[in-house]
């Protein structure tokens, strides 16, 4: 009995110190100002991250316009598969998708010239492929695809939200 409650009361300490504020949910970002029209330099408007940066911006009350005074500059993107496994018969098993890119942060206006050095946003998933399920896998992929561009405009968000105002 006495050993039962003790671990009665470990447990409960447990929980207790587990349950502290250091877990946060997600929440909408709301943007400062100054960042609520911002144009994307680089890269096309019809790009799928684009167009997830832009739906992202919308949801923390931002537009995405052509002409600014933020600037996000795009470079070196880069978005791509390798293969990470292989079956026993050498066909590919496993496939790593990343997307890979720098961007910079540049105001004109009241701040004329001010620009951020150069961030670097680098993500990637497993996708695993097996040949016996093919039906869907482009489908699978692609989704995935769409995760990586909601959280790189997640982060130039977050980024954004807490940059010196």
């Amino acid at each position: 009995m006495f050993k039962f409650k003790a671990i009665l009361l470990i447990s409960i300490l447990l929980l207790q110190a587990c349950s502290g504020n250091s877990f946060q949910l997600r929440k909408e970002l709301n943007l400062p100002k100054m960042y609520q029209r911002i144009q994307v330099d680089n890269i096309s408007y019809e790009h799928d991250f684009v167009q997830a940066f832009e739906l992202a911006l919308e949801e923390s009350d931002g537009k995405l316009v052509e002409k600014a005074a933020t600037v996000i500059k795009i470079n070196n993107y880069r978005e791509g598969k390798r293969i990470v496994a292989y079956t026993k018969e050498r066909k590919a098993r496993e496939f790593l998708l990343y997307l890979k890119f720098g961007y910079t942060i540049s105001m004109s206006g009241q701040v004329s010239g001010k620009e951020t050095k150069n961030q670097r946003i680098n993500l990637d998933r497993i996708f695993v492929y097996d040949a016996d399920f093919a039906l869907g896998k482009a489908e699978e992929e692609k989704k995935i695809r769409q995760e990586l561009y909601k959280e790189a405009a997640r982060l130039i968000l977050l980024k954004l939200h807490y940059s010196k105002k």
